[in-house]
């Protein structure tokens, strides 16, 4: 049995939800946030019975963050990315 550090108890690490849903769509988060097109993005998972599950975030060398979500169907992934804009 595989076991995960992780810095919260009974959190999945995000190298395990990375490896178990290896589709995934960065979303560039601008400055002052993702604000309503965030609950727009958990909405959209929602209306869907898809659980929203985040990767790693990460910040590009202009300083830029992203947010990761990723899937287990490449499907869902490309309709995500359809809907929010995919950034990479």
């Amino acid at each position: 049995m595989e076991r995960s550090m992780t810095r919260y108890k009974s959190r999945t690490s995000f190298k395990t939800i990375e490896r178990d849903f290896p589709h995934h769509v960065d979303i560039l988060v601008p400055d002052g946030g993702l604000g309503k097109r965030l609950d727009d993005m958990y909405a959209w998972h929602h209306a869907r019975g898809i659980q929203a599950m985040h990767g790693r975030g990460r910040r590009d060398e202009s300083g830029r963050d992203y947010v990761r979500w990723c899937f287990a169907d490449p499907a869902i992934a490309a309709a995500l990315a359809k809907e929010f804009g995919i950034v990479e």
